[in-house]
């Protein structure tokens, strides 16, 4: 795993061992921050299930202002801090939380952040998690400055995403990988 632009171009990432995490794949990663284009730099981003913290970290090497980093496992919260440290970054460009990642998107869609923000979610593909932070996306209030929400999950699954009449919704698909991109 390594960061494949920006300031830390090269990098490598530790991913940690066994099946513990699924890292999303160079190819993915690629088509989606060229997805994103610009809106990285200066933005705020989260990085929801943040495993390893790849995402969150290739925003940084891209310009991103804040990263948030969010993961329910104490592996990956450890994973992140290693990686942010192999990568020297600011500590004022980042914030590390170990919290369940719908109950923390909640709290943090209700606050009222300054700056366009920027979603990315690669939950675990053996739950339906994917789909209820779309469905919460879809329904953060219409004040909060989403410019874009990208969120992986298996390309073969049984549920319909949302129609919404505030948000344009599309999907690529790489193989086994889709990726739902949310935008105003």
């Amino acid at each position: 795993m390594r960061v494949i632009a920006g300031h830390w171009k090269g990098r490598r990432l530790k991913a940690g061992r066994g099946n513990i995490l699924r890292p999303t794949t160079d190819r993915v990663k690629e088509a989606l921050f060229s997805l994103l284009g610009a809106r990285v730099t200066d933005s705020e981003v989260v990085d929801l299930c943040c495993g390893a913290g790849s995402l969150g970290i290739e925003a940084l090497s891209r310009g991103a202002r804040l990263v948030h980093f969010v993961d329910s496992s104490p592996v990956a919260v450890a994973l992140v801090r290693a990686n942010l440290a192999v990568c020297r970054a600011s500590p004022e460009t980042y914030v590390v939380k170990r919290a369940e990642a719908l109950s923390w998107l909640k709290r943090f869609l209700a606050c009222e952040p300054q700056h366009l923000t920027v979603v990315l979610a690669d939950p675990p593909y053996t739950t339906e998690l994917a789909r209820a932070i779309i469905v919460e996306l879809l329904q953060a209030p219409v004040a909060f400055p989403l410019g874009v929400a990208v969120v992986e999950h298996p390309s073969v699954v049984d549920w319909q995403v949302p129609e919404s009449d505030r948000l344009q919704c599309r999907q690529r698909r790489f193989g086994a990988t889709t990726l739902t991109i949310l935008e105003r």
